[in-house]
C-alpha cells in the first residue's frame, strides 16, 4: 500500500492493517457458555425474592420488571 501524497499516512495504514491481521489470526474462545450463563442468572433471580423481615417491618415492593424476566416474557 503506497500513498504518494502522504507517506506517513500510508505507513500508518500498513501498521494498522498488520496489527488487525495479527488480531484476526488468533481465535478468541467464548468467555461463558450461554446455557451456563442463563442458569446462573435464573438462579440469582430465584434467590432474589424479597421476604418479610421477622419483625414485621415494611419492605420496598419488589421490582415488577424482575417478574417478567423470571417468566421469560421479556
Amino acid at each position: 500500500m503506497t500513498d504518494r501524497h502522504d507517506p506517513a499516512r500510508a505507513r500508518l495504514g500498513e501498521l494498522l492493517g498488520a496489527w488487525r491481521q495479527e488480531i484476526d489470526e488468533v481465535p478468541v474462545p467464548p468467555l461463558v457458555d450461554l446455557a451456563h450463563a442463563v442458569e446462573i442468572v435464573s438462579e440469582a433471580l430465584r434467590r432474589s425474592r424479597v421476604h418479610a423481615p421477622p419483625d414485621g417491618a415494611c419492605t420496598r415492593p419488589r421490582d415488577p420488571g424482575l417478574r417478567d424476566v423470571q417468566k421469560g416474557t421479556l
